[in-house]
């Protein structure tokens, strides 16, 4: 009788690393699963205000120039709407249109740029950044450099 209890009493140790090596993997995909979902979210805002921005520029300002001269000084801000919402615990930097976006190795950890140039007849407008993520999964780097080109509208008088 003495010899069944004791086989009684591994098992329940045996089911109990199990567990615990079973609960580490199951939490360890959690969490990998929950960044991955939290940089979709990130990387789709910041195609759709980059996008957004573009439209902006592109458009024209109000000023003398009007219709043919893009809007680079609203782009900036119209991107910002879009991505601050999602963004959360980033610094968003908004660019002067006269200043080039640095190179993405220069960015900071948690802080993304915005950008809007102009070439000739084309408008670009750049994010690029390394935005803050709740679990940091050391190996992957969760950046995001996207840019939208338009060319600019020129209307005749």
């Amino acid at each position: 009788m003495q010899r069944m209890r004791d086989v009684g009493d591994g098992e329940r140790g045996q089911a109990m690393v199990e567990f615990a090596m079973v609960v580490g993997l199951f939490l360890m995909c959690l969490l990998g699963a929950m960044a991955a979902s939290v940089y979709t979210v990130q990387r789709a805002a910041a195609v759709t205000g980059v996008a957004a921005g573009a439209r902006v520029a592109a458009g024209g300002t109000t000023a003398p120039g009007g219709a043919n001269t893009p809007d680079l000084a609203e782009a900036v801000p119209a991107v910002a709407r879009v991505v601050t919402p999602v963004l959360l615990g980033t610094r968003i930097r908004q660019l002067r249109p006269d200043r080039d976006c640095p190179a993405l190795a220069a960015i900071p950890s948690d802080e993304v740029d915005i950008c809007a140039a102009r070439w000739a007849d084309v408008v670009t407008v750049r994010l690029r950044g390394r935005p803050a993520t709740g679990v940091p999964i050391p190996g992957l780097d969760w950046s995001l450099d996207l840019a939208a080109e338009v060319h600019a509208v020129t209307f005749a008088a």
